[in-house]
């Protein structure tokens, strides 16, 4: 692969990535709510959802299913789907905060991992990024397979780097968040958001 060609993926990668998200936002909200260093499953279950993602890119399964009107509208109606069930979970179920000295109701890794590789394997905008940049990266003169899992690699690197900035801003920032109340109504702002998302994808479906 050319040097200057990772260069360019991982720069324009690199700007995707720490643009507000899902991802980011679920990552925000669990730091804020846990701790900064209790959101590790988090950011790992984001990772591996995107190296997913990547994978079934690079396999060409997603040109296979883009061909298809039928398949491709119900995958993203499927990650549209996920986000507004995110969104009013947060709305309607109350969540305790963590505060330093004490346990709240236990969030265990397992929660954490899967409902992150969900939102980052559910979102058919990952997809759709691979998709655009793998054709201008990739050199059919060389091993398509090691490309593709250096970009890969690239990209789930990069998102690492970003959520755990996130995280550790967002748990400096818990100070402000330190009372109940004040998660409450941050988990609500977060589950408006996450349903904005949401509407944002039905209406592009249109």
């Amino acid at each position: 692969m050319n040097w200057a060609l990772w260069v360019s993926f991982a720069t324009v990668s690199a700007v995707n990535i720490v643009t507000p998200g899902p991802a980011n936002l679920n990552t925000v909200r669990r730091a804020v709510q846990l701790g900064g260093k209790r959101v590790l499953p988090t950011i790992l279950g984001n990772a591996l959802g995107l190296a997913a993602g990547g994978a079934v890119c690079a396999a060409g399964i997603t040109a296979f299913v883009m061909a298809s009107d039928i398949l491709w509208s119900l995958f993203r109606w499927l990650g549209a789907a996920y986000l507004a069930w995110l969104g009013i979970k947060l709305l309607a179920r109350k969540e305790t905060l963590t505060l330093e000295g004490q346990w709240g109701a236990p969030v265990r890794a397992r929660t954490l991992f899967s409902e992150a590789f969900l939102l980052a394997a559910t979102n058919p905008k990952a997809l759709l990024f691979y998709m655009a940049l793998f054709p201008q990266v990739l050199d059919l003169e060389h091993s398509l397979a090691q490309q593709a899992s250096i970009l890969i690699l690239t990209y789930c690197g990069l998102s690492i780097a970003s959520l755990s900035t996130y995280s550790a801003l967002a748990h400096m920032l818990r100070a402000r968040f330190l009372s109940q109340s004040g998660y409450n109504r941050f988990r609500k702002i977060s589950g408006v958001i996450l349903l904005g998302f949401a509407v944002k994808l039905i209406l592009d479906l249109n």
